[in-house]
Order: structure tokens, then C-alpha cells, then sequence
């Protein structure tokens, strides 16, 4: 039986991955793009709705979608307002479950972060940890969280952090934890969508067992 998609956050590191795996998938009839701005690409089983996200009215409709990709993230630099931040970090993943259960999903998968934990007191992992605990409250029939490490792959903007940690992970990877090493971003869309497509029960991966599914 084919199936609908919905990615959130289709021209980030992950979902721009996630979004061609899924247009050559033919078992999916849509993919569903919510996005605050427009995409460069055009494909006949592509629907785009372009709005903002972080408006809580933007999903007053419930997605009509089997399977939602939330591959939503910011950073500190990036949005250095806590409110915005969260807004996007916990809003959006939770705004979009609650539609798509309202158009009756099946499976959401959602990308978090290495070191999510909702007593954390740094707001960072804090904030993604509040908002997997927000997620597994809902009754989602099967709910996926990925928790990469480092996400490596060629981003639009420059991150210093993240440009600096492919540095120290290239001279010194050998001595990092495997936990720990960064992760192709390629490779987490890869596993999200293998995940989708399989019949089993509510996990969260960290990037060993993100590697070892795409292996």
C-alpha cells in the first residue's frame, strides 16, 4: 500500500539528504515539504507549504501524512534568543506531531542530539531532552528519535564550531569514542528512512546504531 511523507526542515544537512531519498522511493504517492521558504527543485509527487514554522497557527491543519520526518535543528549562534530557539527546537517537532496525529500518522522520526536530556543544565541538550519527553507523552502509534553526533556534510551557512570539530575529529578521530565521532548527515537520513519502512517499535538511535543500520 503506498504511503505519504512529510519532512520538516527539507533544506537543512539532514532533510535535503532525506528529501531525495524519499522522491526516489515510488512507494510514497506525496512527499510533503513544510518549509519557511521556498525549494529549488520541482518533482510531481512534491507538495511544498511555505510559512513559519514557529507559528503555532501554521499547523492548524493536520498534516495528511503516514510518515513525518522532523529533521527541524538550530544553534545558539545561529538564534541566540532562548526563546526563538525553543520556539524552534521544541516547538516545531511538537507542533507537527500533534497535526500529524490529527491526519492520522503512523510513524514520526525525529532528529535530536547526542546528549539530549531534559535535566541537562546546559539549554541546549535541555531543550531537546524536554522535547523528546514531549513527544513520548503523545500516544505517537511509533515514535523514532536520532541522536547524531556531530552532523558532517556541506551546509549552506559556516558553523566555527562544527568546522572546528572536523579538525580536531581528522587529526585526533582515532583517540575519540565512536560515540562521539561525527556522523554523515547522509547517513542519518539514510537510517530514518530505513527505519520508516520497518516494522518495529519505538527506539532512539544514537550514531553507532545509526551506522549500524546503514551498513
Amino acid at each position: 500500500m503506498n504511503k505519504k511523507a512529510c519532512i520538516l526542515g527539507a533544506t537543512g544537512l539532514v532533510g535535503s539528504e532525506l528529501l531525495q531519498i524519499l522522491l526516489n522511493d515510488e512507494s510514497y504517492d506525496e512527499v510533503l515539504v513544510y518549509t519557511r521558504k521556498s525549494l529549488d527543485i520541482s518533482h510531481p509527487r512534491l507538495s511544498v507549504k511555505v510559512g513559519n514554522l514557529t507559528n503555532e497557527d501554521f499547523f492548524k491543519e493536520p498534516i495528511p501524512a503516514d510518515h513525518i520526518f522532523c529533521c527541524i535543528g538550530t544553534t545558539q549562534s545561529k538564534t541566540p534568543d532562548v526563546s526563538d530557539y525553543k520556539q524552534i527546537d521544541f516547538g516545531i517537532p511538537i507542533h507537527s506531531a500533534q497535526a500529524g496525529l490529527a491526519g492520522g500518522m503512523k510513524k514520526f522520526l525525529v532528529v535530536s542530539s547526542l546528549g539530549a536530556n531534559a535535566d541537562s543544565k546546559m539549554f541546549y541538550p535541555r531543550v531537546k531532552g524536554q522535547m523528546e519527553d514531549a513527544l513520548r507523552k503523545m500516544s505517537i502509534p511509533h515514535l523514532h528519535i536520532f541522536r547524531p553526533s556531530m552532523l558532517l556534510g556541506n551546509r549552506e551557512e559556516f558553523r566555527f564550531g562544527e568546522a572546528f570539530g572536523k579538525v580536531v575529529m581528522k587529526v585526533f578521530g582515532f583517540l575519540i569514542p565512536s560515540k562521539y565521532k561525527g556522523i554523515q548527515a547522509s547517513e542519518v537520513a539514510e537510517a530514518m528512512h530505513k527505519v520508516a519502512n520497518l516494522d518495529i517499535a519505538n527506539e532512539v538511535y544514537e550514531s553507532k546504531e545509526i551506522k549500524k543500520l546503514v551498513s
